[in-house]
């Protein structure tokens, strides 16, 4: 996964497979764009997932309160079915929809 500047906005792409060997890599991505000195909103891109495990889904809701805890924005584009539906499995369907 790699972050890039996008008009003042730091993007990630997620790729189609985010299951827990991609959770420390997702981490780790979260991790340098919130230690960037900006204030750039942070936006995970989830159009292509077609899998999503337990583990990325707890990553993503940290990373949403490290960026709230930051005051930085930080949002999900367009979720594909498999990741809403991963979050609602989880009970977690309305802390997906904060972050769309």
């Amino acid at each position: 996964m790699e972050l890039k500047d996008n008009n003042g906005r730091l993007e990630i792409e997620l790729p189609g497979v985010v299951d827990l060997s991609a959770s420390a890599e997702l981490r780790d991505t979260l991790l340098d764009a919130l230690a960037r000195d900006t204030a750039a909103d942070v936006v995970l891109k989830a159009d292509g997932v077609e899998r999503m495990s337990t583990a990325c889904v707890q990553v993503v809701l940290a990373a949403a309160d490290g960026f709230k805890g930051a005051a930085r924005r930080f949002e999900v584009e367009a979720p594909s079915s498999a990741v809403t539906e991963t979050f609602a499995q989880l009970g977690l369907a309305a802390n997906l929809q904060k972050l769309i």
